[in-house]
């Protein structure tokens, strides 16, 4: 079925667009659940726990791309919707070349501070022997990384999602080819599996540069363009909500490591990652979701098609809400399964790791309205509230029961930190969509 943007989307058309977004994201998640897995296995629990102290960080940076990306996207997308394609070509080059620029400034401070930020967030001797190498390895890739997250936004924009999809598709084979490769047979321990993650990283990065660069069947190409500040201002402040959303997560998951740590020593961050990985399979749905949401509402909102938006919010509310039940009962019934393959070796961090995710699971329910909601904004080009929903969702609301709840509940509580994070989320959504109705119903007094 071949989707437009301008088209009227019924459920199933949304979730059609949506799958190879949904595909993409979810396979793009695979390859840290890879590399995650050979590395618990092949070197060791501690090479593991040092990927989900270390990872984080460098995850912060990468999602630059995102707010590249996202709020570029829904730009790009008004744009079209208004007829002005050649602005929306200019648009798109600024966005891409920034982006990779900002990346290699980034790279080179990453790899020089990386053993101060290590001790920063109390990383001990032994995580930051294996974290060191492998964190300064991925950083080598970082520009690139960042270029690739951006792309996965601005393809569907591009009516390319399916360009997407194939490159997450390649990228999850060569990482395993490449994990095991330089894990298994040539031993090369954390900087093989940074190695790994770096290839599949260019190739989502490259290819797009490579087919943007050349005349091509889809609406956007690189182009000569005037630097504009003020349109790269509105990109990142209508990007900020997804940047934020993804830093402030790896923020958390710092604050997570933090309080394991001190509560749990290396068993409990080595527990958490598995419910770290499960959680990125489990919400690509949502992410890709929100992906659709930026560049649909984007281009209906330029459009001015009320009926449209209101449209689009309603069922995207209905099918993330309904995805968010099918993910709970699913984490739920297949806890001990996934802990098994991830650190069945060791009996306790097993089952500390069951547990977790068992608790865990109850923050998939409304996870998905939330994404979306902030997703939402983003594509109205409203970055202040989509802001304001993901940063309240993914940093203050999760960083007060981070470091409240273990003091009146003791340290098990750390488990449900997210889905009280996500109650209250849900509530600042709907004040937020409430209070904002005007801007997707089009009767502004």
């Amino acid at each position: 079925m071949d989707i437009k943007l301008s088209d009227h989307f019924t459920y199933k058309k949304l979730l059609l667009f949506a799958a190879p977004t949904i595909g993409t994201v979810l396979i793009a998640i695979t390859y840290d659940i890879i590399d995650g897995y050979f590395v618990s296995n092949y070197i060791g629990k501690t090479a593991f726990a040092a990927v989900n102290v270390i990872y984080p960080f460098q995850l912060m940076l990468s999602v630059i791309g995102y707010m590249f990306g996202t709020g570029g996207s829904a730009l790009i997308a008004f744009e079209l919707g208004r007829g002005k394609a050649d602005r929306a070509r200019q648009v798109f080059t600024m966005i891409i070349k920034t982006a990779f620029y900002l990346g290699l400034v980034l790279a080179m401070l990453g790899f020089i501070f990386l053993p101060e930020i290590g001790r920063l967030i109390g990383a001990t001797p032994d995580i930051m022997e294996y974290g060191l190498p492998y964190g300064r390895t991925l950083f080598i890739f970082l520009p690139i990384m960042i270029v690739g997250y951006a792309f996965q936004s601005i393809l569907i924009t591009a009516e390319k999602p399916q360009l997407g999809f194939y490159l997450s598709l390649a990228n999850m084979f060569s990482n395993i080819i490449f994990d095991y490769l330089f894990i298994v047979m040539f031993h090369w321990g954390m900087v093989g599996a940074a190695v790994a993650t770096g290839i599949g990283a260019c190739i989502n990065g490259l290819v797009p540069l490579y087919y943007f660069s050349r005349p091509n069947s889809s609406c956007l190409r690189f182009t000569s363009y005037k630097f504009d500040r003020q349109t790269l201002l509105d990109t990142c402040y209508n990007g900020l909500s997804e940047m934020v959303d993804d830093m402030a997560a790896s923020i958390i998951f710092v604050f997570y490591n933090i309080q394991l740590l001190r509560f749990m020593g290396e068993d409990g961050v080595a527990a958490f990652g598995v419910v770290v990985f499960v959680e990125g399979i489990f919400t690509a749905v949502f992410a890709g979701l929100c992906l659709e949401a930026n560049s649909v509402v984007g281009y209906h909102y330029g459009a001015q098609n009320f009926s449209e938006l209101k449209s689009l919010l309603k069922k995207g509310i209905i099918i993330n809400l309904l995805f968010g039940v099918l993910m709970f009962s699913l984490a739920e019934t297949t806890a001990g399964w996934i802990a098994r393959i991830y650190v069945g070796y060791d009996l306790a961090v097993c089952a500390l790791a069951e547990e977790a995710l068992k608790a865990f699971a109850l923050a998939f329910v409304l996870q998905g309205f939330n994404i979306y909601a902030a997703a939402y904004f983003t594509g109205l080009n409203n970055g202040k509230i989509s802001a304001i929903i993901a940063l309240t969702r993914t940093f203050l609301f999760q960083t007060l029961a981070i470091f409240v709840l273990p003091m009146i509940f003791g340290p098990e509580s750390l488990w449900i930190c997210q889905t009280v994070a996500e109650f209250f989320a849900a509530a600042v959504a709907i004040f937020m969509l409430y209070t904002y109705r005007h801007d997707y119903l089009g009767d502004k007094e």
